[in-house]
Formats: structure tokens, C-alpha cells, sequence
């Protein structure tokens, strides 16, 4: 059975596009990430890679826990 239901991703593209992450699930994927910050595929793996946001690496993949990502944006957010 695989992790990704479709219930998980019209959560993610309904509800995610940075408003209330509480429903998301544990970990994301780069996509997701991307998605969610509304910036290019390329970018959310320069962040994952570069350590900016934490991952954990499962074989050549990355998933992003939904804490690092909240904790990313609370740490980077811009001051008025």
C-alpha cells in the first residue's frame, strides 16, 4: 500500500500552500516542499541538500518531516 493516498495529496495542494500544516503528513516529499513555499523543484533540493532545511535521505530519496519544515519558515521569515 503506498504512502502517498490520494486524500494526502489534494491535502497538501488544498490546504498546505503555507496555511495549517497540523493535517499534513510526518514527512513530505521535495515536490511537496516545493508546493508548499511556491518556488521551483530545483530550489527545494538546493535547501534540502545544502542542509537549510533537514531531511532524511531513504536510498536516493528525500523526505522533509512537516517540523523542519514549519521550523524553516519560522526561522526565515522576513521582518516588516
Amino acid at each position: 500500500m503506498s504512502n502517498h493516498s490520494g486524500d494526502n495529496y489534494r491535502l497538501i495542494s488544498n490546504e498546505s500552500h503555507g496555511r495549517n500544516t497540523a493535517e499534513l503528513p510526518l514527512v513530505l516529499r521535495v515536490e511537496d516542499l516545493a508546493q508548499m513555499l511556491s518556488i521551483g523543484r530545483n530550489t527545494a533540493y538546493a535547501l534540502v541538500r545544502s542542509g537549510e532545511i533537514r531531511s532524511i535521505r531513504i536510498g536516493k530519496s528525500y523526505r522533509i518531516p512537516k517540523e523542519a519544515i514549519e521550523e524553516y519558515i519560522s526561522n526565515n521569515h522576513a521582518s516588516p
